[in-house]
């Protein structure tokens, strides 16, 4: 089965020295300040809030390609891919609109139970780690199963509250697109799971004050062998001074030969001149990578456009509950 999918974080202030991102936050409505609106960079742990003039200030590194996300409750939020430092112009939030389900013509046999089910085992993950995960709010999944096209599709109108008690962390997931693709079977009741796609926005904070010692150890755990971890050595060119072997067709090959590397400043673009490429990491865990054209890494590890990556394996089979900030390992200690 292949896997696709997305992860967004938050920056911590001690992160990028002296370089910050400043502006201010207005209502759309009628111009007034908007205090603390919140403001942080994807798929990271660094963000803040608008103080009672409506401003902010916020570190921001070079390199980045993580979008710059401002959002309240009760507005629509607002995502600035393009950003450099210094003075922001002014933004302005639009209040959000009651949002109804989506209308589908099709009748759902499954029930809301089965579908929260699978949405669970494939969001969270069927680990013991993942049973450590609940999502505080998931009254706000919207979930819909369709017979013709053997597809399961979720959404939700509001942040997903997720708290990991395996890794020590509060998230706000952002839900942009899942599914669950399904083939058929020899029984339309029950369909055979072909392929799962989810990404989305999040922010991630310590669950606990002062972060024990188990959450660390997990999360070194994690990160081990992860993607966040192989696109980070890929980018360095230290794959095997990271634990990670390449082969092409069973065959192991020199680390980088398959691959195009293009470097502009933190960004570091990567083509693929094989369909797929085998991933052995630490001689015990396979994964596979496929790249249907060029994607990028910026300077936390992340890749971009995730449609562009689709992990196979090892690395697709942990799932949120073992996702991490992708500034890790980055932070000050």
């Amino acid at each position: 089965m292949h896997y696709r999918f997305l992860l967004l974080v938050i920056l911590s202030g001690s992160l990028f020295g002296q370089q910050r991102l400043e502006g201010y936050v207005y209502s759309a409505k009628d111009s007034t300040v908007l205090e603390a609106a919140s403001i942080y960079f994807d798929g990271t742990t660094v963000g803040t809030i608008t103080n009672k003039n409506g401003h902010y200030s916020i570190p921001v590194q070079e390199g980045i390609t993580s979008p710059l996300v401002i959002t309240m409750m009760g507005y629509a939020p607002v995502y600035l891919n393009k950003f450099a430092n210094g003075a922001m112009p002014p933004v302005y939030l639009s209040e959000k609109t009651e949002t109804l389900d989506q209308v589908f013509l099709e009748t759902d046999p499954w029930s809301r139970q089965r579908k929260l089910d699978v949405f669970r085992t494939q969001f969270l993950g069927n680990s013991s780690e993942a049973q450590k995960c609940r999502i505080l709010n998931e009254d706000a999944l919207g979930l819909h199963y369709s017979p013709s096209k053997l597809k399961l599709s979720a959404w939700a109108n509001e942040p997903l509250i997720i708290e990991n008690k395996h890794l020590g962390y509060t998230i706000r997931y952002t839900l942009t697109d899942f599914y669950v693709a399904y083939d058929k079977g020899r029984s339309t009741e029950y369909p055979i799971m072909n392929m799962v796609y989810y990404e989305g926005f999040s922010f991630f904070q310590e669950l606990k004050e002062k972060t024990r010692r188990k959450f660390l150890k997990n999360r070194e755990d994690s990160y081990n062998g992860s993607v966040l971890h192989f696109m980070r050595a890929l980018a360095q060119k230290q794959l095997h001074e990271n634990n990670f072997r390449i082969f092409y067709k069973k065959f192991e090959t020199p680390p980088y030969l398959h691959f195009e590397f293009r470097k502009i400043l933190d960004r570091t673009y990567v083509k693929l001149d094989v369909e797929t490429l085998s991933i052995l990491y630490d001689n015990a865990e396979q994964s596979s990578i496929q790249a249907n054209e060029t994607f990028v890494i910026d300077a936390f590890g992340n890749h971009s456009p995730p449609s562009a990556v689709i992990m196979s394996g090892a690395m697709s089979y942990r799932r949120f509950a073992f996702t991490l900030p992708l500034d890790y390992k980055l932070q000050s200690q």
